[in-house]
């Protein structure tokens, strides 16, 4: 038994469809949100895959540049929300030359793309293009979420290609003691 009468049950109703009605205003309201707000240009494409090329923010970049592999399904302008929360403009602040793999959107039309379509040919193709456009032999390695574990398979297959690997947010070690997935 619910303990609520018919009137209390009505009210209740009327009250969460004032609240929809009004949360579906505010959303019509507020318009676009810009983000990706640091300026880059496309340097190369691959079927869906683009790699941007983010505009320096100091005169002399350093001469190794860095790659953020970004997950597949995530957008990856989340790296770059706004001008004051953008981890790509503090990296550019910093002096690095930052590059970006944006893998487009999946469809149905990638169903034969494998884990090495990804890890070798289309970050190795990024990696390539970097080490020859900079005249370096070893590139800088950021990857993000699902994007670090391509970049951790990648720099496993290909050591002498980068220079240094960091992921972020990347699910790697699931067999620690405290991990629910290592008890199911």
């Amino acid at each position: 038994m619910i303990g609520l009468t018919a009137d209390q049950i009505a009210a209740e109703i009327q009250s969460f469809s004032d609240r929809l009605k009004q949360g579906a205003q505010t959303l019509a309201a507020v318009g676009e949100i810009e983000t990706g707000v640091s300026s880059r240009e496309a340097v190369y494409q691959e079927d869906k895959l683009t790699l941007y090329r983010y505009e320096p923010r100091v005169e002399n970049p350093h001469p190794v540049p860095l790659l953020i592999v970004y997950a597949l399904v995530n957008r990856p302008y989340m790296m770059d929300l706004q001008e004051d929360r953008s981890l790509i403009r503090g990296l550019l602040e910093a002096g690095l030359d930052v590059y970006l793999i944006d893998w487009g959107y999946p469809s149905a039309d990638d169903h034969t793309l494998t884990l090495a379509d990804y890890v070798q040919r289309y970050i190795g193709h990024c990696v390539d293009v970097l080490r020859e456009r900079h005249g370096v032999d070893a590139i800088n390695l950021l990857g993000v979420c699902q994007g670090g574990a391509l970049s951790l398979c990648h720099s496993a297959l290909y050591p002498a290609n980068i220079r240094n690997l960091v992921t972020m947010v990347t699910p790697v070690d699931f067999q620690t003691p405290d991990n629910v997935l290592s008890h199911l």
